[in-house]
């Protein structure tokens, strides 16, 4: 039996990472480098020895971030604040080693890089101008031209709402709503705003084409359909056959009450990602069919 590749990756104990190990640990051995393995990736000669421990690495896969929105909101301007740090510093490090190893990375950023105003019929593709609103998405923006800047061998890929079947520790927005429509707890969904939920299994597969394929660039790595969190939820209920009530809200009366600016249509197109490496990413309804089959499972996955 042939030696498995190896991969780097940070960020691997989390709700996207923890899922790519799993689905793809029989074709990959995996080295995490984040805190939960006691490696500060905001300090580059710890990056610098990691990496340069694994001279064979076959790629490294760079998820690790600060991802609460509204807490780094509160640190909004902060060079010092541990969003920016993670995110931006964080990032430079691993870019830049990356480039001084050649070794090939793949660099996982946000559909927050966008405004959410006013994307095109299709979604925004890699090609329109980003214009992030707040702190969050204005550091991964900032990350993203790190590596870029590095002369790194790199693809940037943006994900969006990725939801997956079980995991403990954080429950995304999908899981979020399957809980509060059982108990009847579920607070008005805006009915006029646009997401993408995306499906971890899929991210899972179409990072293991970006390992094979090694493309540079970006790409949206992000699910085939554009909705409301209110349709997002009228087709969970329907699909898992629960009870609850799921109230419409609006986004437009709610952004009058929120300080924290926020986008309204966060739609974006994956039609690069299939005409370039052929990965076709799920449906939203071919998504929560997977995802029932799973939950139903004696089997939990993680």
């Amino acid at each position: 039996m042939a030696a498995k590749s190896l991969i780097l990756g940070t960020g691997l104990s989390g709700l996207v990472g923890s899922r790519v190990v799993e689905l793809l640990s029989s074709q990959y051995d995996f080295v995490n480098l984040d805190l939960a393995t006691g490696i500060d990736i905001t300090d580059k000669s710890q990056v610098d020895r990691v990496i340069s421990a694994h001279p064979e690495a076959h790629g490294l896969i760079h998820l690790a971030a600060f991802t609460d929105v509204s807490k780094a909101s509160q640190q909004k301007g902060d060079r010092e604040g541990l969003v920016y740090q993670v995110n931006v510093v964080g990032s430079q490090n691993i870019a830049r080693v990356a480039a001084e190893r050649k070794l090939y990375l793949i660099h996982v950023s946000t559909d927050f890089v966008f405004d959410g105003k006013n994307p095109p019929p299709g979604g925004y593709t890699e090609e329109d101008s980003t214009h992030p609103i707040e702190w969050y998405g204005q550091t991964k923006l900032m990350a993203e031209e790190a590596v870029r800047k590095s002369g790194a061998p790199a693809a940037i890929v943006r994900i969006a709402f990725p939801f997956r079947s079980h995991f403990a520790s954080k429950l995304d927005l999908v899981r979020s709503i399957i809980d509060k429509l059982k108990t009847d707890s579920l607070h008005p969904m805006f009915a006029d705003q646009t997401i993408i939920p995306t499906f971890i299994d899929d991210i899972a597969t179409a990072l293991k084409v970006f390992l094979d394929k090694k493309p540079s660039g970006t790409y949206h790595l992000v699910g085939s359909s554009g909705l409301s969190p209110f349709d997002l939820a009228q087709k969970i209920k329907t699909t898992f056959n629960l009870p609850g009530t799921i109230k419409q809200g609006s986004f437009k009366d709610y952004a009058k009450t929120d300080t924290r600016p926020r986008q309204q249509y966060l739609k974006l197109s994956n039609a690069k990602l299939k005409r370039d490496l052929g990965v076709t990413m799920s449906t939203i309804d071919q998504a929560l069919s997977t995802l029932k089959q799973q939950l139903s499972s004696s089997t939990k996955i993680i």
